[in-house]
């Protein structure tokens, strides 16, 4: 789970990334969501709701309880599933 391609989002860097965004009583999509930590910054800063998606098995179950897991993978979301959503919040892969 947490081999040599797993990096995850420093709080520093989630608070640089939504340093002028407003997140509070939005619904939330984060689509590599890793371990949870742009989902917990979202969260403590008054996110209505996050919905994720992780491909990770292990990585999906910690996520599952931090958010509402959507979908393992993002690539495999309809449009209509996220119609609802206010934003996407991500720090993608490399």
């Amino acid at each position: 789970m947490f081999n040599k391609d797993f990096y995850p989002t420093p709080v520093e860097v989630i608070a640089t990334m939504l340093a002028n965004t407003d997140v509070k009583d939005k619904v939330i999509l984060e689509p590599s969501a890793g371990k949870g930590n742009i989902i917990d910054y979202l969260q403590q800063n008054g996110a209505k709701e996050v919905l994720c998606c992780e491909n990770n098995e292990d990585l999906a179950k910690i996520c599952s309880t931090k958010a509402r897991l959507i979908e393992r993978d993002f690539l495999k979301l309809t449009s209509e599933r996220i119609s609802h959503i206010d934003m996407i919040v991500m720090n993608p892969p490399f």
